[in-house]
């Protein structure tokens, strides 16, 4: 019966597709080797995989139409568990209408903030 199904919400988390732009082997991709991540420290701040000309820009999701990696999880609406037959990890293209902080999303977990069509975006 439908009424038996737990429901489930998709959610979309999405990056910079830093293989676009700094390609295996190219200058930037070098740079990004040897730093191997960035850090992003908890209480704001970041240390940067990219040099900082390139993350406030070509990376930085800004844009309204950006080169992206997405992935899309469904959790569990009852305990939050991700459903992992449900994972997606797609290179994409993002009409980027808002950003959000970590601390900004916390917040509407936290508290429901937002309405629940902005969530279930996938």
């Amino acid at each position: 019966s439908s009424s038996n199904k737990k429901r489930r919400l998709r959610y979309w988390i999405h990056i910079a597709d830093a293989d676009r732009i700094a390609p295996i082997h190219s200058d930037l991709w070098k740079i990004a080797k040897e730093r191997v991540l960035s850090l992003y420290l908890p209480h704001g701040g970041t240390i940067p995989m990219f040099p900082p000309i390139v993350n406030s820009g070509v990376m930085s999701l800004k844009d309204s139409n950006v080169c992206a990696l997405s992935l899309g999880v469904e959790l569990n609406e009852e305990d939050g568990s991700i459903d992992e037959s449900s994972i997606i990890v797609t290179p994409s293209r993002v009409n980027v209408a808002y950003r959000l902080t970590y601390d900004q999303v916390d917040e509407m977990f936290d508290e429901g903030v937002g309405f629940h069509q902005e969530w279930e975006l996938g």
